[in-house]
């Protein structure tokens, strides 16, 4: 493969780039991640997690290269599909509104789209499937591949390099934004990792016994990471503040009726807060709401924490039952009326995943596969047949928080811990 440029990276150092790459980094779908935030609420915690999705996809496409260069010789694949999957490392965010996950939750809830789903349709419908085609590189192949789509057998590889259990994404955002925000959560060998995968003859990935040690500190990193940056009650504070934002302002502004790329594309971090300053609060009770968010987040007078706990359950239906909507507006109103204050001045937040990345095509979907070699043949195991870490960690992590304003703390507080002393012990299952 031939670089015509590089780009220096802090996290991976320099990194080189092909004409087809280049051609898209310099095109304006792609340009415009410089102005999404990686973590769009981390920097009112982490005042250095300033950086954008614009360089972690970057970095995902060298990550993405990396693996490629090991796994698609053994498949007997060469430069062509090398150079896809990098793309796809690339372009995997390319979807990704202002705020990120934020705008991605009021876009779910509007449309019912996914900002995987943007992805796919910028790919084929913008300039960037244009770039692509004329390059001789098929934009609806890049499409299934930042989906995970499964085409043949070897996609379980090709796609699981960008788009799978311990991927090049992951792989990036936990030591960059580790990185970023000056914390030691995301420190992971991914370079060991990467060394020691291997295919099985069904074309699964598997990774070496003896980077149990590598694989361990992925999970933990992971875990710890969103503990404590991506779930941390004050980013999250923010980021419900940025959905009451969004879906307030969206009412009036039409934020989510985007009907081609091109208006898609107008928007960003910077543009949205500068559309929504220009409302008139006077205009309604949403134009009032979006106007005060913004105020709010610009002075940081932020939510405030009144109750907490965290839940480990290997149960995913109660894990999910409190991440409904109407089942956290029914014990917001419940908690509100317990406290005696206005029922839109109480928010319950359930973030929540899987401690162990999914595999969707394991009968153990939260199982990592591992090999030994004995007598000169691979013999197969899951990691949690021999690592505690693992076994433990086959769970889901749920953190529920009421949050509220600063005046209202205790009286919340108490009301809240009144609610969730009614949950069954059988559903706080504690690490």
């Amino acid at each position: 493969m031939k670089f015509a440029m590089e780009i220096n990276d802090p996290i991976h150092g320099f990194i080189g780039i092909t004409e087809t790459e280049a051609k898209i980094i310099n095109s304006l779908p792609y340009q415009r991640l410089r102005r999404i935030k990686q973590l769009s609420g981390g920097h009112f915690v982490y005042p250095t997690a300033e950086h954008t999705r614009f360089g972690h996809c970057i970095g995902v496409m060298y990550l993405a290269g990396l693996s490629g260069r090991r796994l698609l010789g053994r498949l007997g694949l060469g430069d062509q599909k090398l150079q896809e999957v990098r793309i796809a490392g690339l372009l995997h965010d390319i979807g990704h509104g202002p705020f990120s996950h934020v705008f991605e939750e009021v876009l779910i809830e509007k449309r019912g789209m996914n900002h995987e789903d943007v992805t796919e349709w910028i790919i084929l419908k913008s300039e960037i499937g244009d770039l692509l085609e004329a390059d001789g590189i098929s934009k609806k192949r890049i499409g299934d591949l930042v989906r995970g789509r499964q085409k043949t057998k070897k996609d379980k590889v090709i796609a699981g390099i960008v788009a799978g259990q311990i991927d090049s994404d992951k792989m990036d955002y936990l030591i960059r934004d580790s990185f970023y925000c000056g914390v030691n959560y995301g420190l992971v060998d991914i370079h060991r990792l990467i060394d020691s995968i291997e295919i099985t003859k069904d074309y699964q990935m598997q990774f070496d016994i003896a980077a149990r040690g590598a694989l361990e500190s992925f999970l933990v990193a992971r875990y710890e990471m969103f503990l404590n940056v991506y779930y941390h009650k004050t980013v999250r504070s923010v980021e419900v503040m940025l959905v009451k934002l969004i879906d307030a302002a969206d009412k009036i502004l039409e934020l989510t009726s985007f009907s081609t790329p091109e208006e898609f594309l107008e928007l960003d971090d910077m543009s949205l807060i500068s559309r929504v300053r220009s409302i008139n609060p006077s205009e309604s009770e949403d134009a009032k709401e979006a106007v005060k968010m913004v105020n709010l987040l610009d002075s940081r007078i932020l939510y405030k924490s009144a109750f907490e706990k965290v839940i480990h359950t290997q149960d995913r239906f109660v894990s999910k039952i409190l991440t409904k909507s109407k089942v956290r507006e029914s014990i917001q109103e419940e908690i509100a009326s317990i406290a005696g204050v206005n029922h839109d001045e109480v928010i319950v937040d359930v973030p929540t995943l899987p401690s162990v990345p999914y595999n969707p095509h394991q009968l153990n979907p939260m199982e990592i596969g591992i090999f030994e070699i004995i007598d000169g043949k691979r013999i197969p195991h899951n990691l949690s047949e021999y690592s505690n870490i693992a076994e433990m960690m086959k769970t889901y992590l749920d953190v529920i928080r009421v949050y509220t304003f600063d005046k209202n703390r205790v009286k919340v507080g108490r009301a809240a811990r009144k609610v969730f002393q009614e949950v069954p012990d059988t559903a706080l299952i504690h690490m």
